[in-house]
Formats: C-alpha cells, structure tokens, sequence
C-alpha cells in the first residue's frame, strides 16, 4: 500500500576513529558513513537529525575533510530514482537559525547492497580515479584529479603506479587535505617499509565492499618483535581477543617464522604456528601471543623487491581459554565499532558467517548542486569540545513504500 512504513529508528553519529579538526578548539565536523538496514528495500526514506534541529549551523563553517567550510544538514530526503550518494537536504549556513535547501551531489544516500545487484545500489568499486604522484613514506600520500568521494575511513585499491608494492593492496585512508590529495594508511598502521620510489602516474578506485562471509583475512602492514608481537593490518581486522590466525609471509618481508612450518620427517603433516589474538589495539593492530623478539625483523615488500606476494593473515579458529578468559569483549566489530552484522559473539565470535544484508547507505555529505561547497550529510555531524572530547548528533530515519517504487 502507498505510504507503508517498513521501519523506523534512530542512531548517534560515529565519530570511532576521527579526530578533532581543529585541535583544542571547540568545533564541528563531519561523521563516519553510516549504514542503516532496511530487509525489504525501501522506495523512500527521510532522515531529521534531532540536535541539529535545534541550533544555529556552525560559526564559520563547519568542518569536512580538513576545511571548515561547511553548512550543516538537518533534514534529508531520497526517493528510488535519484542517483546512487545524492539526495534532497535542508540545512542552516553559518550562525544560521534559517532553513535552506539544495541537493546533494554527493555523500547523500546510496543503496546497500553487498551483492552489487540491487539497481542504484553502490558499485562494489568505484570509478577510476587518475593519481598523479605519490611519496615515498610509510605512509604514501597520493595527488589526483579533483574527487570528492575519498573520505577519512575510505578504503581504496592502487593500480598502474610505479609503486608496484602498494598496488592492489586495500589500504583504508588516514587523512584527507582537499579534494586532490590524501595519505594513505593511519598513524598506527604505516607500512613497516616505505615502497623504496616515488609513485607516478596511475590510478586509484575506492572499494565499497568487503567479503561476504566473516571472519575475512588481510593484508599485514607492519609486526612488531615484541614479547607479544603487535599485528598491523591495511584494513581494519575486526578480530577478538582467543580468535587464533596463521601467517603466510614472503620471505623478502622477514619474520618467516611465523608461517606453518613445512613438512619434514618429524611431522609428516607439517606444524602449523597458531598465534592467538591476545588483545585487540585499534581497528587496525591486535597483539599476538608469540614472542618475536628474537625473530627476523618484519619488514613490507619493497618496489625492488617484486615480484613478490604481499604478507597476509588469515583468521581459523578460537582457542577456547583465552576466550573465555575476556568473554565481555568478544563482539566483532568493523572500523568505526559497530557490530558486525550476524556475527556471533563470546566463544563463537570466531564463527564463520554470511554478513550480507540489504540497507541504505548515510553519507557524511558533499558538494551542493547550488552551493559547490560542502554540506554535512545525513549521518549526522560531530561536536568536538576544547578538550577534543566528541558528541555525535542524535538522527531519527523512517523509511517506506510507494505503490509504484519509483525507477
């Protein structure tokens, strides 16, 4: 029936792993993505962000990728039909108690679907995006042509630049300056080696997707030698305490020790090495229970190391003691911590299971179609205090069904 209501709810805009924009100054900025489930698809949706409502928008601008030049959104709408990040918003300008309107040319709504087969859903890559450069550190940061959907949090994939030990590896993206240069990787997580040149000419794609089933394995940025080795992953790792991993790492990257051992007469089988995840750091770093102290130092493949394959840890098991041992953290959770959908949690956490769901997509806002500048989107903003403490909004959403569903 035309009108019905399929859900409603409401969430606090995340602010896991963001930053004061503006150190030490009371300020607001963007939030994380946000995705909202929707089981039977929607064909509308309208999302009212309840703090804001009820303020003037923030003096100055508010913050987005870096720059505080942003208005901030308080009512969005989204009808099937309207291009995949877009949307209808009303928002206040700087000091602002007036409500104004424009559309949203990006970081709007965006269908949900891990598949890639619902129409108008999000591409599982984005289109390529030409780089220009990239620098030589632990931490590349790339120049490319003007794109605004790179967002602190992105995940994007290299390709054709003369950095052949970064390409094709998924790194989550640590900071954005403008619409034309970001760094790769965050401060925690910076390859153990830098690529050994400077990139060139090539291209970037951003990937909206992760694998379907969890527990997922990743590629290994850096290890410690440490009494408890600490494991850097590209992407966050979503691991819990008692999960156990293998290793498999190229020689030209040291510390082979930590891979399955090969077969030989005295174990016919061969001897697996099971590391036990002992804690989880951050989004991107767990500690291990293998003392690497004295094992050969980790280091990432080197440009004049390839070919070569990349280090990689992949997740098999649990071990029970350890799990039981912590059982109140025992709950995957993906880089801005929110559990990870179907996941199992205490000594099960380790289980394997189909993450897939259909949803809708919030975006942390983009450029206007009238106004060229940023406006903060429908996942809400972030109000940071002079002691760089965060509120995130409060966001109600209903969405819902027409007789006809639009395109």
């Amino acid at each position: 029936m035309d009108g019905t209501i399929l859900g409603q709810g409401t969430f606090v805009a995340s602010s896991a792993n963001l930053a004061n924009p503006n150190t030490g100054v009371a300020s607001i900025g963007q939030s994380n993505a946000t995705i909202i489930q929707i089981p039977s698809g929607a064909d509308w949706l309208r999302v009212f962000n309840y703090t804001q409502f009820g303020t003037v928008g923030a003096a100055g601008g508010a913050y987005f990728n870096g720059t505080a030049n942003a208005d901030v959104g308080v009512e969005f709408w989204w009808q099937r039909g309207m291009a995949a990040g877009t949307g209808i918003v009303k928002y206040k300008a700087s000091a602002s108690a007036v409500l104004s309107g424009d559309t949203l040319v990006s970081g709007g709504f965006t269908l949900y679907d891990p598949s890639g087969q619902s129409v108008g859903s999000q591409p599982l890559l984005g289109a390529p995006v030409a780089t220009t450069a990239s620098t030589n550190s632990t931490r590349p940061a790339v120049t490319h042509t003007a794109d605004s959907s790179v967002i602190v949090g992105s995940v994007v994939r290299m390709s054709n630049t003369a950095q052949t030990d970064v390409n094709g590896v998924d790194m989550v993206v640590g900071t954005v300056t403008d619409s034309t240069h970001f760094t790769l990787l965050t401060a925690t997580n910076a390859l153990a080696t830098a690529p050994g040149a400077i990139g060139g000419a090539g291209f970037y794609r951003v990937v909206n997707t992760n694998p379907l089933f969890y527990p997922r394995r990743r590629f290994v940025t850096n290890i410690t030698q440490a009494v408890n080795a600490q494991v850097s992953t590209s992407v966050a790792h979503s691991l819990t305490p008692g999960q156990e991993v293998r290793f498999n790492i190229p020689a030209v990257s040291g510390m082979i020790q930590l891979n399955p051992q090969p077969l030989n007469n005295y174990f016919p089988r061969g001897v697996s090495t099971p590391a036990i995840v002992v804690s989880v750091v951050d989004a991107y770093n767990f500690t291990i229970n293998i003392d690497t102290t004295a094992y050969t130092a980790f280091t990432f493949p080197t440009i004049a190391q390839q070919p070569s394959s990349f280090p990689i840890v992949v997740p098999f098991g649990e071990d029970t003691a350890t799990s039981l041992a912590s059982p109140t953290i025992q709950l995957p959770v993906d880089a801005n911590n929110v559990p990870i959908y179907n996941a199992n949690s205490g000594i099960l956490a380790d289980s394997t299971v189909n993450t897939g769901y259909l949803g809708m997509i919030l975006g942390a806002g983009g450029n206007g179609t009238e106004l060229t500048t940023p406006i903060l989107g429908p996942s809400g903003s972030i109000a940071w205090s002079s002691g760089n403490v965060a509120t995130g909004d409060v966001l109600y959403w209903v969405a819902g069904k027409s007789t006809y569903g639009g395109l």
